[in-house]
């Protein structure tokens, strides 16, 4: 026995891209040599939604090549309305090595593009000095910040 619907179906309308329902996804991917840490090239896939961010950040060296890296840590952090200079943040998934720089990476980021924020990182620095760590935050939020107000302004 066939479905009876109570009211007409309405048709449906084409979508135009401008008013599309569903997000389209253009990530963008590069790649930035650490500043303070040579040979070392940390790669980042941006992905910048209407409602919010995707960060992916890993990276490689020479004596890494042709091994497997963890998987690395998962955080997400949001605006806080109460207390705008404290976003709050909680990791997904926690990795040893990586979950402070995506702790850092993620409240700056949340805090500076007023979005919540998603951050994987699987980024290895082996023993890095206080240096090496900040310059590496700081990169990462240099390009991620030139990508996503690039995107808003065109």
């Amino acid at each position: 026995m066939p479905l009876m619907m109570d009211s007409p179906q309405e048709p449906q309308q084409q979508s135009s891209p401008e008013t599309s329902p569903s997000p389209t996804l253009h990530p963008k991917q590069l790649a930035i040599p650490l500043p303070l840490t040579p040979h070392t090239t940390l790669h980042m896939q941006i992905t910048t939604l209407e409602t919010s961010n995707l960060i992916l950040l890993t990276s490689t060296d020479p004596s890494s090549s042709g091994s497997l890296s963890a998987l690395g840590s998962f955080v997400y952090a949001m605006p806080n309305r109460l207390q705008p200079s404290d976003p709050l943040c909680t990791a997904l998934y926690s990795q040893t090595g990586s979950i402070e720089f995506a702790n850092r990476v993620a409240k700056i980021l949340a805090r500076r593009t007023e979005k919540p924020t998603y951050v994987g990182c699987s980024v290895v620095f082996g023993n890095p000095t206080v240096e090496e760590e900040m310059a590496g935050v700081r990169a990462v939020v240099d390009e991620v910040l030139k990508i996503v107000h690039g995107e808003n302004n065109g």
